[in-house]
């Protein structure tokens, strides 16, 4: 009778250990494009309204979350049917823009850190790794030079800091709140992240009040932090 108890806990152990694996693995799975682009390299020096600090000292970190729909609906519809993640954008909700190192009281855009480094074109692999939270590889290798250099060592540091934090936050289903308004937003995650903070969200919404994207800070042990230090 025990050894029968012992079998059918056992079982109930691993079918729990199973589901939550299982759970995880879809979370993390989404459409990949059949052959990136054979050139995503970035170089700021390239762009006209870019430019360099590297003077700045980091002193927290804003993880800046992107809506899709509203970023896909912000292209014409050419851009639309050509960007991978708008022709998919079912599988894409809120996805990661990047990990901004910030600067205290900067008072303005340009006395943050940025484009600290030039470094060269991230390898296929690392880009398909994390293609799920940030699918775009132009995206992935402009995060990193722009802003990743000037904080982390490696692009692999980096984006394993962002998949940790991104994945530690419980996101709520924002394509099924029925008044999607930056205060119930906000609201949502402050309920379903009880160590977040309000100072530490911001909620940014566009000229036709859709949801936009959403800053979340950290200081640099990674613990949330208000934003604007």
């Amino acid at each position: 009778m025990v050894s029968t108890m012992m079998s059918v806990i056992g079982l109930l152990v691993f079918m729990t250990v199973c589901s939550r694996l299982d759970a995880a693995s879809i979370k993390d799975r989404c459409p990949l494009p059949s052959n990136l682009k054979n050139n995503y390299d970035y170089d700021w020096k390239s762009k006209s309204h870019e430019w360099q600090n590297t003077k700045a000292m980091p002193t927290f970190l804003q993880l800046v979350l992107s809506w899709t729909q509203t970023f896909c609906e912000s292209l014409p519809q050419y851009a639309q049917n050509t960007e991978f993640q708008c022709r998919n954008r079912k599988h894409f909700g809120l996805v990661v823009h990047g990990l901004w190192p910030q600067a205290s009281k900067a008072n303005s855009v340009r006395a943050h850190p940025r484009n600290c480094r030039n470094e060269k074109q991230l390898n296929a692999t690392l880009v398909k790794r994390y293609y799920c939270m940030m699918p775009d590889e132009d995206l992935i290798q402009s995060q990193w030079e722009k802003h990743g250099t000037c904080y982390f060592k490696t692009a692999t540091e980096y984006y394993q800091t962002i998949e940790n934090l991104y994945g530690s936050l419980n996101i709520p289903d924002i394509a099924s709140m029925k008044n999607v308004t930056a205060a119930n937003i906000k609201s949502t995650f402050l309920t379903l992240n009880p160590t977040l903070f309000a100072s530490a969200i911001q909620v940014s919404m566009d000229y036709e009040n859709r949801l936009k994207e959403i800053k979340i800070c950290y200081d640099l042990k990674q613990k949330f932090v208000r934003c604007s230090l």
